[in-house]
């Protein structure tokens, strides 16, 4: 780990490489630190006062809020070395691995500070949501930095920055270039931790919370009234004691729910039950995306419900759902009771900084960092944490696999013996045939196929003989060797099979739309979705899902291919942490209703010269793969 002293020589190395076009600081330089931070830095750098006003020892809430600002200022200085490494690459060479996008020409947007841009026939790596910066051929001489790449509407993409406008200006017409950029949020970070560290409930709540030093405490009475709602209302008995206990809960309640087990349902009613008690919630997540589709399950039980932030981050929001740019825009809002979604740095700027609220519900928790979730922490005085640590942990740069869920705060919090967790049991989107593999290797057995879906098989008419036992519903897990063994993160003949499984499926009358592909890598997507393009044409093509593991996590789909590309060994003992890590697997695999197809390659079991996890993960990867029916096309 660097100290700040550190970062700052490695910045200072790379600043006339840099010419200009990274602004970002890749270390915090604050004129006013508070306690924490002063008492950390002087310590990291070696900086120390003098014996007579040495400063006291770091407390436990020091060493936490001191560490996590160091995986920030981690995180932050790969991620713009990275960056660095990618942009130094010939053009070409970019353009072809995705890694930048070309252009047609630009157009100025109907709002300030848009800009539509025109991608030829190259395909990138972006998706909505991404930083970007423009160029006509030379990175070094940027159009325009940290421009959003908003959404993608009729083969146009809309950026949006405030400096959208001068780019146009200096356009030259002709072709231009996107590059993935990156901004600087450590900022947010540091208002956070200031406010933890000094306000009273980060100290007397959070981070005692954090430091597994809380007392854990609920109402009796508010838990047997909100039991005997959720029974009221359908709820199978995992469901109302997971909403009991979240409505019962004086400072926090974790919620585990497995793939299909309705956690979604159970949060929009606890949000609706705070409400009627007059309770102000903050619902937020990691992602737009997860905030969006709670939000509209909330809103179907009749709870007052808004969206903070720009119109272009409500994609999937019900329409009848408000969007405001900030809460003060929200005339209608009632004096209590009521729902914003919003992300955790709202908080940090002028869209909620002025609001506190009662509870915060945090979704797919299990991918929200311990800083991360800081952030929206200190605005609220309970907490509600839904999500599975058996599923995609946070997504990190400066940091293994193996130790990931150490800055998960779902993780963090929960334990088998947690008392303030309650899991989720019955899964209503898998059959029971596909519910028994992740059931018994992540969730000890108790995960169970319940409701129509249980005993449901795949049915389709006739199929070409080829791909008869594939896609027979006899099977409902199908395992088929990669047909590449030197492939690494793209295999082409891979991706052919799949796009021909697809066809024989859609000949045997499934929907596209009710088709998922799922693939370790991106580049492997881009191969898959070219080759649906050749066998269906674009536009039927889009209605197959085709994506990365970390895209399809919260999806679904009545028949999922997964795609897992690697056959060259020597590769895959490289990448054997990521390629085999439980959760991708978890995820990957739990998204199919009757039918999964499972393409990749047979594997030995690990040697004694890989660490004690990695040999349990390829045992896993080998049971799955061994509870498939194997057939060869």
């Amino acid at each position: 780990m660097q100290s700040p002293a550190q970062y700052r020589t490695s910045r200072r190395n790379r600043q006339s490489q840099w010419n200009g076009i990274v602004r970002t600081s890749v270390v915090l330089q604050f004129s006013r630190e508070g306690p924490w931070l002063g008492r950390w830095a002087s310590r990291a750098t070696g900086k120390m006062p003098p014996m007579s006003t040495q400063l006291p020892l770091l407390t436990p809430t020091d060493k936490l809020l001191s560490g996590l600002m160091a995986l920030i200022q981690d995180e932050h200085g790969v991620a713009v070395q990275r960056l660095l490494d990618v942009w130094q690459r010939p053009l070409e060479e970019k353009i072809t691995k995705g890694w930048t996008q070309r252009f047609t020409h630009l157009e100025r947007g109907e709002e300030p500070g848009t800009l539509w841009a025109y991608p030829d026939a190259s395909e990138s790596r972006f998706r909505e949501g991404d930083f970007l910066f423009l160029h006509q051929g030379n990175w070094q001489d940027a159009l325009c930095r940290q421009l959003t790449f908003e959404f993608e509407d009729d083969e146009r993409w809309l950026l949006r920055g405030h400096r959208a406008g001068a780019a146009l200006n200096a356009y030259q017409g002709g072709l231009c270039y996107a590059e993935a950029d990156l901004k600087d949020l450590t900022k947010f970070y540091k208002i956070a931790f200031d406010e933890i560290e000094a306000g009273y409930v980060g100290r007397e709540v959070v981070m005692p919370l954090l430091l597994n030093q809380l007392r854990i405490e609920f109402d009796e009475r508010d838990m047997a009234d909100a039991g005997r709602v959720a029974r009221a209302e359908g709820c199978n008995d995992k469901q109302a004691e997971a909403v009991s206990w979240a409505h019962g809960a004086r400072h926090v309640a974790c919620i585990q729910g497995p793939p299909g087990t309705g956690k979604t349902r159970v949060l929009a009613l606890i949000a609706r039950l705070a409400v009627e008690r007059g309770e102000r919630i903050l619902m937020t997540s990691h992602t737009h995306t997860a905030i969006n589709h709670a939000l509209n399950k909330i809103h179907e039980q009749g709870v007052p419900v808004v969206k903070v932030g720009v119109p272009t981050q409500r994609r999937g929001l019900s329409a009848q759902i408000r969007n405001v740019d900030s809460l003060d825009g929200w005339n209608e809002r009632p004096t209590n009771g009521y729902v914003v979604g919003a992300t955790p740095f709202a908080t940090c700027t002028a869209r909620l900084q002025n609001y506190a609220f009662d509870t915060i519900i945090f979704d797919e928790a299990s991918q929200v960092t311990v800083p991360l979730a800081l952030m929206a922490m200190r605005k609220g005085k309970r907490f509600i944490f839904i999500g599975d640590q058996k599923q995609l942990p946070p997504v990190l740069q400066s940091r293994s696999v193996l130790d990931k869920h150490a800055y998960s705060v779902f993780a963090r919090l929960t334990s088998p013996k947690a008392e303030h967790l309650v899991m989720l049991e019955e899964t209503y989107r898998m059959n029971r045939w596909l519910t028994a593999w992740p059931s018994n290797t992540f969730y000890g057995g108790a995960l169970r196929a319940a409701g129509g879906n249980r005993e449901r098989r795949l049915q389709l008419g006739a199929v070409p003989p080829r791909f008869a036992q594939v896609l027979d519903g006899a099977y409902p897990a199908v395992f088929i060797g990669t047909p590449d063994r030197t492939a690494r993160m793209k295999n082409w003949e891979e991706a052919r099979l799949v796009a021909e499984i697809c066809a024989a499926a859609a000949e045997g009358g499934l929907a596209l739309s009710d088709i998922g592909i799922v693939t370790p890598y991106r580049a492997q997507g881009r191969a898959i979705r070219n080759c649906l393009a050749q066998r269906f044409g674009h536009a039927a093509a889009r209605q197959v899902v085709a994506d990365t593991v970390e895209r399809m996590q919260g999806q679904e789909r009545e028949m999922i291919i997964l795609s897992l590309a690697t056959g060259d060994e020597v590769f895959l003992g490289a990448v054997a942490e990521f390629f085999f890590q439980p959760e991708r697997l978890n995820v990957s695999v739990t998204r199919a209703m009757t039918k999964l197809i499972v393409i990749g390659p047979d594997v030995p079991e690990a040697s004694g010269h890989e660490s004690p996890a990695l040999r349990t993960w390829v045992h896993w990867y080998r049971e799955m793969t061994a509870q498939c029916h194997r057939v060869d096309v």
